[in-house]
């Protein structure tokens, strides 16, 4: 029984040993560290999910504004302040996201160079993990564009939603021009969420592989 935990220990012993650097710092395996950049990222989703319920919300109280608006007599008060609450929520939501990502970016260069010192790791496997952080730079480059115009969005939204209150002189010509200004918008939001869809699934894929790269050992 004796013998039995010596060798249980000499082997922790060893495992140890390969997990620690040349300056004696323990090292994690490339997928464990990039997991932790795939973690403070789900922070970020969470936001991105709250967006997508508050823009369905907003899309049905956008219908419910522009057909009451349709009577000159129907007081938009009510909806319209609805909305501007929806709007700031958004907003706040999509700071929440942006500063998220701009936490994780941060952290990229410093899991690199971390990356380019294991010295256990096997040289396919860090080339994968460099490739999924390309992946990952490639995705936020396309959420900056996505917000950009999101936040785009919301401004023609609250532009439309001015020329409808009460205490402005109704211009319908303003007001048409102002629809189509926010529906020109939302498409571009549209195009620019489903890039970052797809860069999001190429990062998944990648992170997936590396993952199985280093359970096959």
């Amino acid at each position: 029984m004796l013998k039995r935990k010596k060798i249980a220990l000499a082997g922790v012993s060893i495992l140890l040993a390969l997990l620690v650097s040349a300056c004696g710092q323990p090292q994690e395996p490339a997928a464990n560290q990039v997991n932790q950049l795939i973690l403070t990222d789900q922070e970020m989703n969470q936001s991105l999910k709250e967006l997508v319920r508050h823009e369905r919300e907003d899309m049905e109280l956008y219908g419910s504004i522009l057909s009451k608006g349709k009577n000159k007599n129907s007081n938009l008060e009510v909806l319209l302040d609805q909305a501007d609450g929806h709007i700031a929520e958004r907003r706040k939501l999509l700071e929440q996201a942006e500063a998220v990502m701009s936490r994780t970016k941060e952290q990229m260069e410093e899991l690199r160079t971390s990356l380019d010192q294991l010295s256990f790791e096997k040289e396919e496997n860090l080339a994968q993990a460099h490739t999924v952080l390309d992946q990952y730079e490639q995705r936020a480059a396309s959420f900056e564009a996505f917000v950009a115009s999101y936040r785009q969005s919301l401004d023609a939204d609250e532009q439309l939603y001015v020329l409808m209150r009460g205490n402005v002189e109704p211009n319908l010509v303003k007001i048409k021009r102002a629809i189509r200004e926010r529906n020109s918008q939302y498409a571009k939001v549209a195009e620019l969420r489903q890039q970052f869809n797809k860069q999001t699934k190429a990062f998944n894929g990648a992170n997936a592989k590396l993952v199985q790269m280093e359970q096959a050992g």
